[in-house]
């Protein structure tokens, strides 16, 4: 394994981490309260991060790993995330998920060989994606969530 593929590998684990210190350190009562004008609320990014890891990321890496070249569909974002929220999904419970899927994402490409990280699928309007970029965003999402999470649960 290159240093570069376990650095990524590394950075699936640690951004987990991250967003759960961002979580754990907002005050009482934080994720209840309603968003500022034209931002998501905290509660709303953490279901939007947990739905990308898993619905995004994870099923395009496991495709992948299992069919040469897919071509990858778009995800309704904007349809599932009030359904997710809707169920009332506790935050401990999107925290859960959130880490259980980096946790796995990395074991898979823990044993990955070297030139498999380059496999690739395309998505008609993104165009090419490789296990490579997609493990990459996985860590980068997750830590550009965090500070959001952060920013939208600080004390005002």
């Amino acid at each position: 394994m290159t240093p570069e593929h376990r650095a990524l590998i590394e950075r699936i684990r640690s951004s987990a981490a991250v967003v759960r210190r961002a979580v754990e350190a907002a005050p009482p009562g934080r994720f209840g309260l309603a968003p500022r004008a034209g931002e998501w609320s905290a509660r709303e990014t953490l279901t939007h991060l947990r739905d990308v890891v898993v619905h995004v990321y994870g099923l395009r890496i496991r495709r992948l790993l299992y069919e040469d070249a897919p071509v990858f569909a778009d995800f309704d974002e904007e349809g599932y995330r009030p359904a997710s929220l809707a169920r009332g999904e506790t935050i401990e419970y999107l925290l859960d998920t959130i880490a259980g899927e980096h946790e796995q994402l990395a074991r898979l490409l823990q044993g990955l060989p070297d030139a498999d990280w380059s496999r690739q699928g395309r998505h008609p309007q993104f165009g090419i994606m490789s296990i490579e970029f997609l493990a990459r965003r996985v860590g980068e999402h997750a830590e550009e969530h965090a500070n959001q999470i952060a920013e939208a649960t600080r004390t005002p």
